[in-house]
Formats: structure tokens, sequence, C-alpha cells
């Protein structure tokens, strides 16, 4: 009875915010943000022709499958199974991501502490910055994070008992994580190699033996070859087809996207960052292997958010998430050392200070992840913000309309993200063109790309000396110049409109 509750104990962080990212899930008739409309496709795709590299359907003809599978054949297997929508089942799978999110940190931080009240905060800990809001949704890197932490601490277990089997594991939970999201993959095999020099920097430097270099290198060659083996699976292929097809997967973004330090701490919180603090210093006093590791990884995704300073792209603000997750362990470290002394002078102020903390950190995770920014999804353009997600009451008209027609043919969308939308909905083929130019395609524009409508999203209002303006995957007309809802074009038949869209037919 004793153990079966030290092991739900461990279960307390997962199950609050299993609940608060179900509460959250119930609001929302519709996943949580826009990118899983895309995942939704790609599961689509699978669902119509097996497992193939090649999609039919997102800029017809087709590009090459730009992501791993094993998100999208989750979503696949489970709605065959529960018999679901796969839009239900993407809001099914937010609560238990983000359970699983917590429950894998919790594990890590407890084992490496040999301590449950500091799996327990660093748990909750990870949900205590606003960058934590996107662990509330379905997305293939939270699916991914449920495995990273797993990965580096196999990693370390290695290292501390030299076990090769550790390393193994290691290797294949990093080759899991290689099926299902490129960037995960890059920042955990970044971590990896990054604490692997450290630790055998620093083992070298107390032990003054050259075993532990090439132990580290045994290690280290096992971790990679296993991931390797198991990625290439997928990778070999994509690869291959990539080279000669459009798309396919990305190996490095052609932006960066970098967010000033001084901004770190409204993204990653200062509940977490103080208590982080708190931990530094016993860390570095004890200067243990676990300590190391952590202060390690923290310090190699600190390096990866200003990777852009080195001419790598990046975009800072989603490297937070990847910090976020060795702070909280390093935080609920620090907070653990501050009640432990506490305690030695008062036990019931200790006992008051954890209960307090444990609720703070509660209310923080609720803050964060019922918050209404967290559905609330935009894209900033040269005219201001647009709204992409959730989709409006006209985006689902306009998609059950496509629904309902027989006729086949392509869709081209003033709105990029709109298109995402129809084209997870519908499975119909859309196309890029409309929002490519700064003006009404010509008819054999249309004829040579094979498509048969265009629709106009009427909010795309902007002022200016244009007619049509094509910007950030928007075309923006002038309502003064120009009259949506009546264009008088030949080739262009009006068929279809409600308050947000009117659709035509090619001729």
């Amino acid at each position: 009875m004793k153990t079966l509750y030290q092991k739900f104990i461990y279960l307390i962080p997962s199950i609050i915010i299993f609940l608060i990212t179900l509460s959250v899930t119930l609001k929302y008739s519709w996943p949580i943000g826009w990118d899983i409309f895309y995942h939704i496709h790609l599961s689509r795709v699978y669902m119509a022709n097996g497992l193939t590299f090649f999609d039919p359907i997102y800029n017809a003809p087709g590009t090459i499958i730009n992501y791993p599978p094993v998100f999208h054949l989750a979503i696949l297997v489970l709605g065959y199974v529960l018999r679901m929508d796969l839009f239900d089942v993407a809001r099914l799978m937010q609560p238990f991501l983000a359970a699983l999110v917590a429950l894998s940190v919790t594990v890590v931080a407890s084992r490496l502490y040999e301590d449950k009240y500091a799996g327990i905060f660093a748990g909750l800990i990870l949900f205590s910055g606003s960058i934590a809001m996107r662990l509330g949704s379905s997305l293939p890197e939270n699916m991914a994070l449920i495995f990273l932490p797993l990965s580096i601490y196999f990693f370390y277990e290695f290292f501390k008992d030299d076990k090769i089997i550790a390393s193994f594991i290691s290797g294949c939970l990093t080759g899991l994580v290689a099926l299902i999201h490129p960037a995960a993959t890059f920042c955990l095999v970044f971590a990896i190699t990054f604490i692997a020099a450290g630790l055998v920097i620093t083992e070298f430097y107390f032990e003054r033996d050259t075993g532990v270099i090439k132990r580290a290198l045994k290690g280290y060659a096992i971790l990679i070859g296993t991931a390797g083996l198991i990625a290439s699976v997928w990778w070999l292929p994509a690869f291959y087809f990539k080279s000669f097809g459009h798309g396919g997967v990305a190996t490095s973004l052609s932006v960066s996207r970098s967010l000033s330090i001084l901004k770190y701490p409204d993204a990653l919180g200062y509940f977490v960052l103080v208590l982080a603090a708190a931990g530094i210093i016993p860390a570095i006093r004890r200067f243990e292997l676990r300590d190391r590791l952590i202060l390690l990884w923290i310090i190699s995704m600190f390096i990866l958010s200003k990777s852009y300073y080195f001419g790598i792209n990046v975009i800072t603000y989603r490297v937070l998430i990847y910090i976020m997750i060795p702070l909280s362990i390093l935080a609920s470290s620090g907070l653990i050392s501050v009640v432990e002394t506490i305690k030695n002078k008062n036990k019931d102020i200790a006992r008051i200070l954890l209960i307090a903390l444990f609720i703070f950190a509660v209310f923080q995770a609720f803050n964060n992840l019922s918050s209404s920014k967290v559905a609330d999804y935009g894209a900033m353009t040269a005219y201001g913000r647009i709204n992409i997600a959730p989709p409006t009451d006209s985006e689902f008209e306009l998609a059950k309309w496509f629904n309902s027609q027989n006729e086949d043919g392509k869709i081209s969308l003033s709105n990029y993200f709109t298109g995402g939308f129809v084209m997870a909905y519908t499975n119909r083929p859309v196309d890029s063109l409309l929002y490519e130019k700064s003006e009404i395609p010509s008819r054999d524009e249309l004829t040579e790309r094979g498509i048969s409508y265009l629709v106009f999203d009427k909010r795309l209002k902007a002022s200016g000396d244009f007619k049509f303006n094509a910007s950030s995957s928007f075309l923006f007309y002038n309502p003064t110049r120009i009259n949506i809802s009546d264009l008088e074009y030949p080739y262009l038949q009006k068929i279809y409109e409600n308050q947000d869209f009117v659709v035509y037919r090619v001729l």
C-alpha cells in the first residue's frame, strides 16, 4: 500500500496539468493553435495514400512531406481505434500530451535528486512561465518533449555508472524523437553533445584519467549510432526524395527570429528564475555529476537560443521551452534546498512554505494554460495583426460549403492560414497562387495551374496606392479601389459568399 502511494505521488503534477488542460480543451470546439490543422491534413494524406513521402494536396500538384510521421500516424491510429473525427482526436490529445510532459520532467527530476518533492515541483514549475502555453496544444514538438528529458537522463545514467544499456536506451529515445520532430531532435543532440563534452572535461579535471574520454566516446557513439539507425528509417528516404522534388524536410531556417535576453524573464517566468537562482549556489557548491548535467543542459540551450550570433538561424522564443525543462529541474532543487535550510530551524514554517509554493505553482500553471491567449493565434503583417486561429464561423461555413460541392478542382485562397484549415477539413487540393502576386491571376495562369476556385478574405482590407497587395502570405485589397464581392472579370463567376469570404468559380 505504501509503495502504491509513493508511485501515486509522482502522478500529482500530471493529474493537475491534465485537469487544467482538459478544462481548456472542453472550452474550445477546435484544437488549440493553427499548426495542428496542417498535421491533421498530413494524417489524412496517410489515411488516403498509406505511408508516403508525397503530399498531393498541399500546393497541388503536391510537395514532399516535410515532417516525420509518428505524430500524424498517432492521430490516425487513435481516430481509427476510437472511431473519432481527427479534429476531435487532436483535441483529446491535448491534456494527455501536456500531462505526459509533466510526468517525464517529474520522473527525471526525482531520479536526479533522489527526492520525490523535487520531482513534483519540477513537473509543476515547468508550466509556470508563459512559454508553457504552447504545451497545451497537440503538436509533434510536445510529443517529442515527453521523450527528450528521459533521453538526457539515461545518458546521465551511462556517465554515472558506465551502463552501456543506458546509453543504448538514450539512443533509442533520441531516435524516436527524430521520428517525431526535427527541431526537437536538433536541440536534443546539441544538448547531449554539449553535456558530453562538458562532463568529459570536468571528469578529466577531477580524475586526471584519460579513460574517462574513451568511456565517454564509447557511450556517445552507441547513443548516436542507435539514434541514427532508428531515425534512418524515415530520414534516409526523406532526403532521397527531397533531392528529386519540391518541399521536403527543412534542415535549416531561412530567417532568424531573435529575442532580447531582457525578454527571457517574461517568457520563462520570474517564479522559476528566482528558484533556479536559489538552486545554482548549492549546485555549484556540490558540483556533483547531476549538478554539472543540469548546468550544462541549461547553458547549451541558452547558447542555442543565441545561435544567430554564429550565423545559425533560430526562432529564439521556440527554444525557450527547451531551456525551461532543465531550468524547472534546477528550480525545484533550489526550492528543496531553501525548504531544508528552513526546516533545520523551524519545521512548521518549512511545511507552510512548501504548501504555499505548491499552491502558487498550481496557480501559475492554471493561469498560463487557461489564459485566453492560449487559443488566440495571429500573424503579424505590415497592416496589423491577423487572427489565424481558432477558425471563425465564416471559415467553418466556407469549409462545409466546399465539402458540399460535387465538383473537383484546386482552390486558391487569399489567406494562407484559412487555406490550411480548409485543406485539413475538406482534403481538397490548394494552390498558393492568389497570395503570391499583387493582382488577380489571368485566365491562362489559372488554367495552367488547374485552379477552379478563387477565395477572397473580405477581412484583408488595407489602404495605400494599390488595388491588391500580396504580403506575408495574404492578399490584401484596397476597398476604396476594388469591390471584392463584385469582381468584374469575364472568366470569374461569384458562386458563394458569407460574412468574411467570397468564392469565384473559374470559367
